[in-house]
């Protein structure tokens, strides 16, 4: 008869625990509670009978709070919209850009940037030496470059419940980016004191952080422009006593860069482009 009591009481104990609600708070504090109503910003419950027979009705901001466990099991997350992929599901994820300066420059340049998760994506480029207006009649390059980046968007300085960004590939942005060029530069003097025929194969590279700033519309159209600097590398000669003027180039396509006395790669862009789903 003991034994059938006990268990009884020990049934009647656990079921009451069990019928409190959890709060989880993001501190990893749990406030065991009656919780009266869930809204947008904030959480009413009562503190739990065991602690306050009579609690006032408290509120909590959901910003504070990790989850919610009902006692009927039931939980429920609360995420920061701003880091929140659920908030972004009308907002296409894919872009292709033209480099709008690009055929000016002797070279045709697309990029193809891929959401990874809200203030994050992933930038890649390929760029076409040669297909563009030859504005040099002495030199001629045929080759390829090709660029990758990773896209950091800037957060607010000043941060207001339920807030995220107006779309997710838009924003202020730092870009650490790596750029390759690997092309063939022909040098015709036509006759020139001032310059002689020369046929180089050159291979330059560069590590460049850019900062910049993609403006979308209507979830279709992009402008993205943005300036870089950093080190590089090329395979030219540099400045010492057989150096010759039509043997270095500091223009490299995908960006502008010093001899080995003075590595420091440059880089600016302006790039139009589409949204894709």
């Amino acid at each position: 008869m003991r034994s059938t009591l006990l268990s009884l009481i020990l049934l009647f104990v656990a079921g009451f625990v069990q019928a409190q609600d959890k709060i989880y708070k993001k501190d990893k504090t749990v406030i065991d509670c009656k919780i009266t109503e869930i809204g947008i910003n904030e959480i009413k419950y009562r503190l739990s009978e065991a602690e306050l027979e009579d609690s006032p009705i408290i509120t909590i901001s959901v910003a504070d709070v990790d989850k919610v466990l009902l006692s009927s099991g039931r939980e429920i997350e609360f995420k920061d919209p701003l880091t929140d992929p659920n908030a972004y599901t009308e907002d296409k994820k894919h872009a292709l850009k033209f480099h709008f300066i690009s055929p000016l420059a002797e070279h045709l340049a697309f990029s193809y940037e891929k959401s990874i998760r809200p203030g994050r994506s992933f930038e890649t480029g390929l760029g076409i030496i040669g297909a563009g207006f030859n504005v040099d009649d002495y030199s001629k390059s045929t080759g390829v470059f090709f660029s990758s980046g990773y896209k950091f968007l800037k957060t607010p300085d000043f941060y207001s419940q339920r807030m995220k960004y107006s779309h997710i590939l838009k924003g202020s942005y730092v870009k650490p980016q790596i750029l390759l060029s690997i092309y063939r530069n022909k040098i015709n003097s036509h006759g020139s004191p001032y310059y002689s025929d020369t046929d180089q194969d050159i291979v330059a590279g560069a590590l460049v952080i850019n900062l910049g700033k993609q403006i979308v519309y209507d979830n279709f159209f992009l402008i993205d422009y943005s300036i870089g600097i950093g080190y590089g590398f090329s395979n030219q000669k540099t400045s010492d006593d057989d150096y010759e003027y039509d043997d270095f180039r500091s223009y490299h396509y995908g960006f502008i860069l010093g001899d080995s006395n003075f590595p420091v790669a440059v880089t600016g862009r302006i790039k139009v482009g589409i949204l894709l789903k």
